[in-house]
């Protein structure tokens, strides 16, 4: 029996085709670095605190909590300074070491990037427009 095709959405089939390129460090099978993880953290360093970055990327606290969790024991590292909660509510920074690693990250994320997205455009000609 063969499989049946099925019909391509009429936007998809007129959207141009494009590239997409994602980035990500890991250490056996575990992320240690993404580009939402280094968002997260960056919205950390931004806001004080694992709660109001969550809340600016729109994202449940506990799964932020979850993914620095995944992320510092991927890295083999800590990764926040956190102060305990109370009046003034607690907070987080970043390690020294976590920001080198974001840091680090950007700056061979973008020109992976900017690489890929030349490569495709120098090729674009093979490519259904």
């Amino acid at each position: 029996m063969q499989p049946a095709e099925t019909a391509m959405p009429d936007s998809e089939a007129t959207s141009p085709v494009r590239l997409r390129v994602k980035i990500w460090l890991e250490r056996g099978d575990e992320v240690v670095l993404s580009e939402y993880r280094a968002r997260l953290l960056e919205a950390i360093a931004h806001h004080g605190s694992v709660a109001a970055a969550a809340s600016a990327l729109q994202l449940p606290v506990r799964t932020a909590w979850k993914k620095l969790r995944e992320m510092e024991a991927a890295a083999g590292m800590p990764l926040l300074e956190s102060g305990s909660g109370g009046s003034s509510g607690g907070g987080s920074t970043l390690t020294p070491e976590a920001e080198a690693m974001v840091a680090a990250f950007r700056r061979l994320a973008g020109p992976v990037t900017q690489a890929a997205e030349q490569g495709f455009a120098d090729e674009r000609r093979g490519f259904p427009r």
